[in-house]
């Protein structure tokens, strides 16, 4: 995680890094909520409902950065298990979509 923090930075801007003992560390973005995980072998990244429209646009944009960093960094291929396929093949138009509808969703059924 170490090589990606600085070009995450660069990135993001401003983010918290916690360590674990047991090889587990994450990185977090506050405003935009990306956070990235790496425990061992595996990574994982995560944005919540937050975003919609060009709010939403953005933070995949830089969530899709964030992956393809990872990707060339690990050799690991960034897959999106809610659409069940790489994030190569999911176009940013499709996710800013799916995201968007599932924000407006949850904010229609428990307010925000």
């Amino acid at each position: 995680m170490a090589a990606k923090v600085p070009q995450a930075r660069v990135l993001l801007g401003d983010v918290d890094i916690t360590e674990y003992e047991q090889e587990s560390r994450d990185l977090s973005h506050s405003d935009t909520g990306i956070d990235l995980s790496v425990f061992g072998d595996e990574v994982s990244i995560t944005v919540p409902y937050w975003h919609t429209g060009d709010g939403a646009a953005t933070v995949l944009g830089k969530l899709f950065a964030l992956a393809t960093l990872v990707e060339k960094e690990t050799g690991l291929t960034a897959y999106d298990p809610q659409v069940e396929m790489s994030l190569a093949e999911t176009s940013p138009h499709q996710a800013t979509s799916i995201m968007s509808s599932v924000t407006t969703d949850l904010r229609n059924r428990y307010g925000g």
